[in-house]
């Protein structure tokens, strides 16, 4: 049996299903995924539990049809039901050969609802480190039965694959590892904008511009990067931009850009689409974060040949190969932000090492048609 050859009943071959398509990395890895699938010739359809969204308005450009629960609250149990029911009667409606979920809650809803109505092949997927992302006893039983109703379990990164093996004692047969995609076509950005850019964001010339791209949570370690930067030396006319939407650390962050009297020199940006625009107008990237899967603020910064910083945290040194293609710093270690960004400013010859080969990196290793065609070969052998 293939997924290009044969059409499943009410024309959907898989069902993928996530929380939401609010925003973040897992929510774009999803849309470029169906998408590509759609553009093959399998037939894909997105299950959300809430509906609504800063992507949704991507995915419908993207002819992706888009089924839309109506989650209230994770907490609130009367809608969790009602979502699962709505789940398993969809399931049922477009009979899909594949499920396969994203993130925690819908790894749990759709592992169970896939089972319990018929799915011939269940895939979770994991995007995150446990021992951060999943300290509350609940959550780690969530994802001890979401690995026990799944067939095959999908990560981004070595570092998660590992530290499943050691903490859940899953077999590494049952593991997969897919890092993400990127579509480079979206990294050819004219100078002509780059200037455009910078001239909005009040960004001059002798500037040093930095970025980071990352919803606003503590995990990400904004703060520990607001504290850093502030101990540059204000001789490098260093400016830091953070992009992402918030998800409740936002207003105390801002309250210590303020207090720090670094509103000149700090801005908060919001959510943003055209993300390798805003890169084409930066000098450098950081990655301050405690945790990370498989970064994808980090493959976008290395397809707009920025140098980069990151913590030495789950797939960070992986996509970085351990500091070949940037400074590799500890997690939650406001000193190490403050040096590497200081050396960075300061030598040139540095950036340029760096920066130089990291395209044809993410060219060769992380492409867009990679990512699809390695999620299409565990399909196929999935129903085989």
């Amino acid at each position: 049996m293939n997924l290009f050859l044969e059409n499943y009943p009410n024309n959907t071959n898989i069902l993928i299903v996530i929380d939401s398509l609010d925003g973040g990395g897992a929510e774009s890895q999803v849309l470029m995924l169906a998408h590509g699938l759609m553009e093959k010739g399998i037939n894909t359809s997105v299950f959300t539990l809430r509906g609504g969204g800063k992507l949704v308005k991507k995915a419908k450009s993207l002819n992706l049809h888009i089924i839309e629960g109506d989650l209230k609250s994770k907490r609130d149990l009367k809608s969790l039901i009602l979502s699962f029911i709505f789940l398993c009667k969809t399931i049922r409606k477009y009979n899909p050969c594949i499920v396969h979920t994203f993130l925690p809650l819908s790894n749990f809803l759709g592992s169970i609802g896939g089972r319990l109505s018929g799915a011939r092949y269940v895939i979770t997927s994991r995007r995150g480190q446990i021992k951060l992302n999943y300290l509350k006893k609940r959550w780690r039983f969530i994802d001890r039965v979401s690995n026990f109703c799944s067939n095959i379990v999908t990560v981004n990164s070595l570092a998660i694959k590992d530290e499943m093996k050691a903490i859940d004692s899953i077999n590494s047969e049952k593991i997969i590892c897919i890092r993400n995609g990127l579509d480079l076509n979206k990294f050819k950005i004219k100078k002509i904008i780059r200037n455009e850019i910078r001239e909005s964001l009040n960004i001059k010339e002798s500037d040093f511009a930095w970025i980071k791209v990352a919803n606003f949570s503590s995990i990400k370690g904004h703060e520990d990067l607001i504290r850093g930067f502030a101990e540059i030396d204000r001789s490098y006319s260093g400016k830091l931009f953070f992009v992402g939407k918030d998800n409740g650390a936002l207003v105390k962050l801002t309250k210590i850009v303020k207090d720090l009297k670094l509103e000149q020199r700090i801005k908060f940006l919001g959510f943003k689409e055209d993300i390798p625009k805003i890169l084409s107008a930066m000098d450098g990237y950081i990655c301050a974060s405690h945790t990370e899967g498989f970064s994808n603020a980090i493959l976008e910064a290395m397809a707009s040949q920025l140098p980069i910083i990151a913590t030495k945290v789950g797939g960070n040194p992986e996509i970085l190969e351990n500091g070949r293609y940037g400074l590799l710093i500890e997690p939650k270690n406001e000193k190490d932000i403050c040096k590497s960004m200081e050396m960075i400013m300061e030598d040139t010859c540095l950036r340029e090492s760096l920066s130089s080969s990291c395209l044809k990196v993410v060219k060769d290793k992380y492409s867009r048609e990679s990512m699809i065609n390695n999620h299409i070969n565990i399909y196929n052998k999935g129903i085989s």
